[in-house]
């Protein structure tokens, strides 16, 4: 089974992945801030995939995305974000990132771009 670490400080939208993710037989782990994905990554065994909130308490997105990059080079990030205007900049990242989804688009294409990849 793949597992998804899903790095996201809101309760509902995590809620909502998981059950998702769950339902397309994934594994689903959870951490609510910066801080928490690293204690996650060094603690437990790499997740097959990451799903990336730019806001997060503690450490921001971009930040995040290059400790992952440095010392987990092969993750794959999804990066989820309610900012649209974040995926101007990230084509600096493109290379470190498997796709960019805004929320309010739902989350169907995000799905479908995870059991793409895996």
């Amino acid at each position: 089974m793949k597992t998804v670490l899903i790095a996201e400080d809101n309760q509902h939208i995590r809620d909502i992945l998981t059950k998702r993710l769950e339902k397309s037989g994934f594994a689903v782990k959870i951490a609510d801030g910066g801080y928490a994905v690293l204690g996650y990554l060094r603690k437990n065994q790499k997740p097959d995939i990451i799903i990336l909130d730019f806001f997060l308490p503690e450490r921001s997105g971009i930040e995040l995305l290059d400790s992952l990059k440095s010392k987990w080079p092969d993750t794959k990030i999804f990066v989820y974000s309610a900012h649209a205007e974040f995926e101007t900049r990230l084509h600096l990242f493109k290379d470190h990132i498997c796709g960019f989804f805004i929320k309010s688009d739902g989350n169907d294409k995000l799905i479908e771009a995870i059991k793409k990849e895996c």
